[in-house]
């Protein structure tokens, strides 16, 4: 069950930094909004229904409406990461000519009006080179060589998805270019490293049904994300089993010659169903010998379990999903996303994610499907 208050701090953090980003919106805009003639009026009138939309996407979605929280979803959370890229480039230009006026530099009087409707321009584009940007699924691939397969396995394809966030905006359009991918790949194995699905799918029969039909000879696993929690655990997973997937919830198996260790989400414990996972005693598997992949949704490194895995799998972090909120979550997340050596042997690959959460917008942070390939040393062979 989650917790009231956590929930009720957070929607409350949400609805104060949005209503501060209309603000300042606004104020940016006052001349033109504060006027009565016709085109002043539609304009307010416009802008009042697209910043309530993401409550109604909230509400509708929670209610179950798939279709009307997609048609609210894209214009009410494209208008927040339009204000988020407004406030970054215009908050700039101001913080610039604060910093210019201090050291005796008096702007000309047009050169406001200027810097705002070029803001404005610039922002809208990027918006909308962030549609296209999260609509691509690039393939980023992963070859790593280990004597520790097993002799009559010279390699093993895995494809990582992680974070696809399924929902009213991200349905079967992202299932069916997943699949694309896999028919063309072919892999031994897929994994998803948590964050499967956000609450209501729109044609969630459709999507389980495609996830399902993906071939995957060595089977297919997953782990839970926080949104899992968010969404509520026992619904989630039934749905992520019903697209064909295997949990691993504080568990190790072998399987196709390696080891996979699937812990649950860190943040499961804010929802009163942690269970403190022993990572040491699940990574006590690699004593066979064999490599060993432990999928855990947020890049988190515990220092007692270097050297017990080869390889972590996360994902959470989207790789900021639109710039600059990359270089927030890089505070937060050292390991943004990519691959990194973590000494004793262990090394950690970070996805930027396969969907999108809020915003359906990516901006340098394009999404992803991973293809790691464990091969044997030709030396071996």
């Amino acid at each position: 069950m989650r917790s009231p208050l956590i929930f009720f701090i957070f929607i409350s953090v949400v609805i104060t930094v949005y209503s501060l980003l209309n603000y300042y919106f606004i104020k940016k805009h006052k001349s033109i909004l504060t006027g009565r003639s016709l085109p002043s009026i539609l304009l307010k009138l416009l802008l009042v229904t697209v910043i309530l939309t993401p409550f109604a996407t909230v509400f509708l979605s929670h209610r179950g409406s798939t279709f009307w929280a997609a048609i609210t979803g894209f214009p009410g959370y494209g208008w927040l990461a339009f204000l988020f890229i407004f406030l970054f480039i215009n908050g700039t230009a101001d913080i610039l000519l604060f910093v210019a006026e201090k050291t005796g530099f008096i702007p000309p009087g047009y050169m406001a009006r200027e810097i705002l409707a070029g803001t404005f321009i610039i922002s809208i584009s990027i918006l909308g080179y962030g549609f296209h940007e999260a609509a691509t699924l690039p393939v980023e691939r992963l070859v790593i060589e280990t004597e520790k397969l097993p002799s009559d396995i010279k390699s093993l394809k895995i494809m990582q998805v992680s974070d696809i966030h399924f929902s009213p905006m991200v349905s079967t359009d992202k299932a069916l270019k997943i699949k694309e991918i896999v028919l063309k790949e072919k892999p031994d194995m897929i994994v998803s490293t948590g964050d499967f699905l956000d609450r209501s799918i729109r044609n969630s029969d459709d999507v389980a049904e495609i996830m399902n039909s993906i071939p995957a000879p060595k089977g297919k696993f997953a782990i839970t994300g926080n949104h899992e929690y968010i969404t509520g655990v026992e619904e989630s997973i039934r749905f992520i089993e019903k697209s064909g997937f295997t949990m691993l919830r504080n568990r190790s198996i072998t399987v196709a010659g390696v080891n996979l260790t699937g812990v649950e989400d860190y943040s499961a414990r804010r929802f009163g169903f942690y269970k403190e996972a022993d990572e040491k005693k699940l990574l006590s598997v690699s004593e066979n010998g064999l490599y060993t992949i432990l999928l855990k949704h947020q890049p988190r490194i515990n220092e007692d379990s270097l050297g017990l895995f080869d390889l972590q799998l996360s994902g959470h972090t989207h790789g900021g999903q639109i710039f600059p909120f990359t270089l927030l979550v890089k505070l937060s997340f050292p390991y943004l996303c990519g691959e990194y050596d973590l000494g004793k042997g262990s090394r950690l690959y970070v996805s930027r994610g396969t969907g999108t959460w809020g915003p359906p917008v990516r901006f340098v942070a394009k999404p992803e499907v991973t293809i790691i390939e464990l091969k044997r040393p030709v030396s071996s062979q």
